[in-house]
């Protein structure tokens, strides 16, 4: 038989080695998915600003255009930062709700052993106190008149 606290242990930490992995995870989706967001707006952005000054040099526009795309990794990066700050503050609550679980299944199970103790400690006096089981009497037999 296998002890339960060693198989929560054991689910425990490997739910804590999935976290870094899943952390990691959404913080890829969330950068993809901003690059992409902020991109089809820098390209209407271009778009409009092309079709308004249609007399600027190319340079001008590569100029423009890499200063858009730095604002927009800028963005990107603050973005991350505040997903990742939100982040790490869902896991501090989730550590400590775990932490006070662990702490609430100890105590738990201290009393449950403290009470089993003094079950077996009853069981054990009235094992001891209670004389050999006397013989019931036996009933009288009747004779027929």
């Amino acid at each position: 038989m296998t002890n339960p606290t060693n198989d929560e242990d054991s689910d425990a930490r490997r739910h804590r080695s999935m976290v870094p992995w899943l952390v990691v995870a959404l913080v890829v989706i969330i950068a993809v998915g901003s690059f992409l967001w902020m991109k089809r707006d820098t390209e209407s952005k271009a778009v409009t600003t092309a079709s308004q000054t249609p007399a600027s040099s190319p340079q001008d526009q590569a100029i423009e255009q890499t200063k858009q795309a730095l604002s927009s990794l800028q963005q990107t990066v603050q973005d991350l930062q505040t997903s990742q700050q939100k982040l790490a503050d869902q896991i501090g609550g989730v550590q400590q709700n775990v932490s006070a679980q662990r702490g609430e299944q100890k105590l738990l199970s201290d009393q449950l052993g403290a009470l089993s103790a003094r079950v077996d400690n009853l069981v054990s006096t009235k094992a001891e106190t209670q004389p050999a089981a006397p013989q019931p009497p036996q009933p009288a037999k009747r004779t027929k008149r």
